[in-house]
């Protein structure tokens, strides 16, 4: 068994609106999808998930935020 990150068509689920998330999902030892957790990221479109990722790239790069950042109390 292994898993790997994938993009999931979550249409149905969406009252057959668009909706694309990536998830989680977990094979069989043959490559057969079995399941998947929870979506990890979603967008209404593939260029949306494209943005949504260049953005959390971006986020690497920031200072890591600390409990104390959200009390106003970073220096």
């Amino acid at each position: 068994m292994y898993w790997n990150h994938r993009v999931v068509d979550m249409s149905a689920e969406n009252d057959g609106e668009p909706l694309f998330a990536i998830r989680e999902v977990h094979y069989e030892d043959n490559g057969m999808p079995t399941g998947h957790g929870e979506p990890f990221v979603m967008a209404t479109d593939i260029k949306g998930l494209k943005r949504l990722i260049a953005v959390m790239k971006k986020a690497i790069d920031q200072p890591v935020l600390t409990p104390e950042d959200f009390r106003g109390e970073a220096k």
